[in-house]
């Protein structure tokens, strides 16, 4: 379950989500590739939504994960993983532990 729980997570960092919302996937990935060097493309970033909206959804996590995006959605650094993090830490945490008891 940890190497799920890292991929989702991985997949969250780059910003995908399913919705298409303020947090959804094409507002997300459109910031990702505006960082200065992310090799991510928003095609490459969109393609790996799928994969992340199947993975929080079997493991009962859309809930977590959406409050995790929308609160990256709304960060002042989002180029910054580490920034962006610590401003989200309660979602993130919130979302790693709904992965970790799937």
């Amino acid at each position: 379950m940890k190497v799920m729980t890292m991929l989702v997570l991985a997949l969250v960092a780059v910003g995908c989500s399913d919705e298409h919302g303020e947090e959804g996937c094409p507002e997300l990935c459109e910031q990702a590739v505006e960082c200065p060097g992310d090799a991510m493309t928003e095609q490459s970033c969109l393609a790996m939504c799928s994969a992340d909206t199947e993975a929080a959804e079997e493991a009962g996590c859309h809930d977590a994960r959406e409050s995790y995006l929308e609160c990256r959605s709304h960060a002042e650094d989002h180029c910054d993983p580490a920034k962006y993090d610590e401003e989200c830490s309660i979602q993130k945490d919130s979302l790693s532990s709904c992965l970790d008891r799937s």
